[in-house]
């Protein structure tokens, strides 16, 4: 797709679902649910590039066991809804750790991951 296809799709597709989803987890914290939920200030000035670092940024792999016990159900969450309606969404295989392959959706498709250059 072009930029005005995907664009077209992110608001049309992506979007009504997602709001639907994050507002299920939590209604008053994503009572607005729009472009820059995800895409931060990229979505002002119409970059939309992701990862996006103004997301919460994700512990290195080896860490990801203490936002686990620290935030369990933010992790339930993303790791069993979000994760998997986007890659739905998007058309593409939702990433698995016991089996990586290219081109497959995960976490890093959105957050920045601490000491990783993106």
């Amino acid at each position: 797709m072009n930029k005005q296809q995907r664009g077209r799709f992110m608001a049309m597709v992506v979007m009504p679902r997602m709001k639907e989803v994050f507002r299920s987890f939590d209604d008053k914290k994503f009572a607005q649910v729009n472009c820059a939920t995800c895409h931060g200030s990229g979505a002002k000035e119409h970059t939309f590039a992701m990862p996006n670092p103004e997301l919460p940024v994700l512990p290195a792999p080896a860490d990801f066991g203490k936002l686990m016990q620290d935030k369990p159900e933010w992790v339930k969450f993303m790791s069993e809804k979000v994760k998997p309606e986007m890659a739905t969404l998007l058309g593409v295989p939702q990433f698995d750790p016991q089996h990586p392959q290219p081109g497959t959706f995960s976490c890093h498709n959105c957050h920045t991951v601490k000491g990783e250059q993106h």
